[in-house]
């Protein structure tokens, strides 16, 4: 068992994802990377990686040009060190790189609130870097203009060396026979000449050794001791200068150098996350989900494996379930498999991505392993013991929410102690409910296993036509070691097949048939299931196209309704305008008649739609006939068809329907207008009361209802029925007539001016 997760590859995989890292801090952060069991660290960065890889895919990955891991010059300028001009340029470098890594976040119209989040939280420090700018170029060079006093020194630097360059010409001159060459050299800095031996005494000055061959010697002129001095000054004054200059620049580097530093981390784990994006859309990867309980990895892909020869396997650990034992062949890629689930485990638990085309994962709270040979030559333990020492570990730190992988558990000892222990152990580990994917050969194993509802049995396939593995897993399936025909395979002679052939014939048991006869059956269901699941996607999208449609001619029918309904509205609204300005012209008129009210107020139409009543009509339906729809109850006119299908004008509205899907209906009726109109025979004005004293009864009633009438149309707010005392009888019959008009408000006994209960009082409704 390693703690660094060696045996599931983990550190090979993050060196693939190193290799798109930009610069040195985010290849660091890459292979450091370890895997978190916390769920909103696990949640957090996933969701950070998903929004990296959409934008990676949408428009390239994020620029890092002038980006360095500047991190030591920063810790050397907050202790007062000096800087030398390069490291002042590389660091003044990370406020463009900042601001193109802000162009480009700003220009991702996407979701990137976690991406943009570290981003926001750069700071360019550009006042710096313009100021180092300005000072050094980007090859490290001083600038003369640095300094005022630098610009100053440099002149007088560059007029004496043309002072010095001038004489010391004419010096030559003057002395031409006396030198070796006409060349002027340098040391220490200063200017001397190459003399002859036979002249170096007759030149005064100081000699600074010989040539190469012995026969001169460099000599500088007294004429020149004292420029040179002047120059030498000159020289010593810029380097000061030069240095006060970087010195003082460092100090800027130091006083912001927390958040030069805070940037350097920032940049390193947005350069890692990048990497990691890019990685992702290399492979075709995607970034898992957190699942409650089940572990589901669809169309996984070992990233170690050449792509071009990898097969892409369904892995599902569901509840129940939480032991998964894997069977198969040698060589048949039974590890492979345990890898994979152990792998992508830890991939997604360090927030990488995953080769995979859809991903849920549980968050383990650690993730154990006990894999390979495991032999330990320096604790002197053998490979089976190194075995034992590891699982004796695990046993003892897995928990309900841990996750264990174990290879060819009970191997490497004798085969029936070996089942035994490997028995006990996953026993152990299911008693105890902890998730364990686990490979083996033996058989008593699988029976165990088939006798557990929490325990799945599965297999890696091996083509028994070919001899060979198709590294394949299934699901549900038991799958035969098959030593013999992979011996076969890597070229074992024929004559121990043959005999090994023999042996195993003699040693089948009722097991071995059994297993064989359901690995044919499991086969014939898997297909089975494959050819249900094509016929489920296509109803599935048979159904879903026909709820749209449904759908759309709903909201097609509710807006011709609501249109039809507003039009209609429209015209009662200006009907109503119409007839209330009519009346309130009549009523300006001194002597209006109740006649003439009546006559124009009724000749504003009530509009009574009468419908028609739906008919089904018997026979064929052809081009031109009305028809229903059944699904949606619409109703058009047909105007095309074919054998199946029919296409129907529906007010405007083209709908294709099947042809069993519709029903012959009668064609539509123009709406009728039905006028109702009232008159009012009488021609004098109207009365505010009506007196029924010496009326029968019905002779009064029949007055009441036409006076009732004309008070209505003359739109008065209340009117007076005189009826007397009498027996009352007269009285109550007025008031049973009016209980049942529904355009009274209310009616009462007038007061003692208005002739109290001889007279009853009615108010209309406004």
């Amino acid at each position: 068992m390693n703690e660094k997760y060696d045996g599931l590859q983990f550190d090979e995989v993050k060196q693939l994802i190193t290799k798109y890292t930009s610069f040195s801090l985010g290849h660091q952060i890459i292979e450091n990377t370890q895997p978190s069991f916390n769920k909103l660290v696990v949640e957090r960065e996933n969701g950070r990686l998903k929004q990296a890889i959409g934008m990676v895919i949408s428009y390239g990955t994020m620029p890092f040009a002038g980006i360095y891991d500047v991190s030591h010059e920063v810790s050397l300028a907050m202790k007062d060190v000096t800087l030398s001009p390069l490291d002042l340029t590389r660091i003044a470098s990370q406020a463009y790189g900042i601001n193109q890594i802000s162009k480009y976040i700003s220009g991702c119209d996407c979701q990137k609130d976690l991406v943009k989040e570290l981003v926001d939280s750069l700071t360019a420090f550009e006042t710096t870097a313009t100021t180092i700018n300005k000072c050094i170029s980007y090859s490290g060079d001083i600038y003369d203009n640095a300094s005022s006093n630098l610009s100053s020194i440099r002149r007088k630097t560059k007029s004496l060396q043309k002072t010095i360059a001038s004489k010391l010409n004419e010096y030559i001159s003057k002395n031409q026979s006396m030198l070796q060459d006409n060349i002027v050299a340098y040391r220490n800095g200063r200017s001397v000449i190459l003399v002859k031996n036979s002249y170096k005494n007759t030149i005064e000055g100081l000699q600074y050794g010989s040539s190469s061959s012995g026969g001169a010697t460099y000599i500088e002129p007294n004429a020149f001791i004292g420029l040179n001095n002047q120059l030498l000054q000159l020289i010593e004054e810029e380097k000061q200068e030069i240095a006060r200059i970087l010195f003082e620049l460092s100090q800027l580097i130091k006083n912001d150098g927390d958040g030069y530093l805070a940037n350097v981390n920032t940049l390193g784990l947005l350069d890692a996350l990048f990497a990691k994006a890019q990685w992702a859309k290399e492979v075709d990867g995607t970034v898992g989900e957190i699942s409650a309980k089940d572990l589901i990895l669809i169309k996984a892909r070992h990233p170690l494996i050449d792509p071009k020869k990898v097969v892409a396997n369904d892995y599902r650990i569901i509840s129940p379930v939480k032991t998964v034992l894997i069977t198969g062949p040698n060589t048949g890629g039974k590890t492979v498999s345990l890898k994979v689930i152990g792998l992508f485990s830890l991939l997604f638990l360090s927030a990488l991505p995953l080769p995979a085309k859809e991903a849920k994962i549980p968050i383990f709270d650690n993730i154990f392993y006990d894999i390979g040979d495991g032999q330990s030559i320096n604790a002197d333990l053998s490979t089976f013991s190194s075995h034992i020492s590891n699982i004796s570990k695990i046993c003892e730190k897995a928990t309900p929410k841990s996750l264990v992988i174990l290879d060819e558990l009970g191997g490497s000892t004798d085969p029936n102690e070996g089942q035994a222990f490997a028995s006990a152990v996953l026993e152990y580990f299911r008693r105890k409910n902890i998730y364990v994917v686990a490979t083996t050969h033996f058989s008593k194993l699988k029976a165990y296993a088939k006798s557990h509802e929490n325990i799945m049995l599965s297999s890696v396939e091996f083509d028994q036509e070919n001899l060979k593995p198709t590294f394949r897993y299934i699901e549900n399936s038991i799958g035969s070691s098959n030593a013999i025909e992979t011996a076969k395979r890597f070229g074992i002679n024929d004559e121990i097949i043959n005999l090994a052939y023999e042996y195993k014939k003699q040693q089948s048991n009722i097991d071995d048939t059994l297993i064989e006869k359901l690995q044919s059956q499991l086969e014939v269901v898997r297909q089975k299931q494959e050819q249900l699941q094509v016929k489920e996607q296509s109803l599935k999208q048979q159904k879903e196209l026909i709820n749209d449609v449904k759908e759309n001619l709903e909201l097609e029918k509710e807006k011709i309704l609501e249109n039809a309904k507003n039009e209609a509205l429209n015209i009662v609204t200006d009907a109503k305008v119409q007839s209330e300005e009519i009346i309130k012209q009549l009523k300006q008129q001194k002597n209006y008649q109740i006649n003439e009210v009546a006559k124009l107020k009724h000749q504003l139409n009530q509009i009574v739609e009468i419908e028609e009543e739906e008919e089904i009509l018997d026979g064929e339906i052809e081009i031109g006939d009305y028809v229903k729809v059944k699904l949606t109850n619409q109703k058009g006119q047909v105007i095309s068809m074919d054998r199946k299908n029919v296409l129907i004008d529906s007010s405007g509205i083209k709908i294709r329907a099947s042809l069993a899907g519709v029903v012959k209906t009668n064609a539509p009726k123009q709406k009728k207008l039905k006028e109702v109109k009232t008159s009012v025979k009488s021609s004098r004005q109207f009365s505010m009361e009506l007196n029924l004293i010496g009326l029968r009864v019905d002779e009064a009633i029949d007055s009441l209802d036409k006076y009732l009438d004309e008070a209505l149309i003359a739109n008065v707010p209340f009117v007076r029925i005189i009826h007397g005392y009498g027996t009352g009888a007269l009285r109550n019959a007025v008031w049973e007539k009016l209980k049942k008009n529904k355009f009274i408000k209310r009616y009462e006994h007038g007061s003692a001016l208005e002739g109290s209960s001889g007279a009853t009082i009615v108010y209309f409704k406004e």
